[in-house]
């Protein structure tokens, strides 16, 4: 008799509390059942189940059996999902979230690339500056941006993106470039403000820590809106990397405080489950490596 397959009816029947509902559930007959439960308890040598004529119940033997057994049943779905998911080809429609700045920049540039690849897929791009919740809304993918992430979930650094404090040349030959972060207080600045306004900025430099409030004279939810108001001398704003790393080499925008630390944001891939990923996430997330995730613990915006 196969030991695996009398694993799976002993986890049904542990889990149903009945050989009748665990026999039909599993479209086989009580009888069969019976002697999957019998094999498996002479193959052990230890009775697995207390059974009455009113009740079922595990053992202190059968209690340990049965983790094991699902810790093992699920080790082999996820191993077969993945070579299942290795030859399939992708197909359906991906749905797929993440913040709107980092998902225009770089995120569309990246879509004709996956439909080219894989001309059966779809793809539906959801940019929202707020969490998903990814089962609720039905999402295959996300791209997450934050410091901590939901444990939860399947996550997987993709990149960083440091936050730097930036502002145009022409504000800073107007107003003065600030020397210390404590200067700011006589700044105009730029404040990002979902999910609560960012009016105080870390700042931290070998043993020095510092959190300096800021006056804002614009807040917004959208971090592309800052940077075109900083880019026009509105201000200073704190933006990340991703957003304002070519307006720095460029020289449109200034790195304020090149000597400061400030924050480090991981850009990461987040899926639901690690068990059986479809072909059509499963090449998302690879074509996201090739291009975005070569080095997740560098900055690969930032001038060197």
């Amino acid at each position: 008799m196969d030991t695996l397959e009398s694993m799976r009816v002993f986890v049904r029947i542990a889990e149903s509390g009945s050989f009748a509902a665990a026999a039909r559930k599993l479209d086989i007959s009580a009888a069969a059942a019976t002697k999957h439960i019998g094999h498996l308890e002479r193959r052990l040598g230890a009775r697995l189940l207390n059974r009455s004529t009113r009740s079922l119940s595990l053992t202190e033997a059968g209690r340990a059996y049965y983790e094991r057994c699902v810790e093992l049943l699920q080790g082999i779905a996820e191993a077969e999902g993945l070579a299942t998911a290795a030859t399939a080809t992708p197909a359906g429609t991906l749905r797929m979230t993440a913040p709107i700045e980092f998902g225009n920049l770089h995120l569309a540039p990246l879509i004709p690339v996956y439909l080219q690849r894989h001309p059966a897929a779809g793809v539906t791009l959801d940019l929202a500056n707020r969490v998903v919740d990814l089962v609720e809304e039905e999402m295959d993918l996300a791209v997450r941006i934050a410091q901590t992430m939901d444990s939860r979930l399947v996550a997987r650094r993709l990149a960083s993106s440091a936050l730097r404090v930036v502002a145009a040349p022409a504000y800073l030959a107007q107003r003065g470039r600030p020397a210390k972060p404590a200067d700011l207080e006589g700044h105009d600045c730029l404040v990002f403000a979902y999910p609560t306004p960012w009016d105080r900025w870390p700042f931290a430099r070998k043993r020095e820590r510092l959190e300096v409030p800021v006056r804002p004279r614009l807040m917004s939810t959208s971090s592309e809106t800052l940077r075109q108001s900083a880019l026009a001398g509105g201000g200073l704003s704190l933006l990340p990397s991703f957003l304002v790393g070519a307006d720095l080499r460029a020289g449109r925008l200034v790195d304020v405080f090149p000597g400061w630390d400030i924050a480090t944001l991981g850009i990461n891939v987040v899926y639901p489950s690690r068990r059986q990923l479809a072909a059509k996430v499963r090449t998302m997330i690879d074509l996201l490596f090739e291009r975005l995730g070569r080095n997740p613990e560098g900055d690969q915006w930032l001038p060197e």
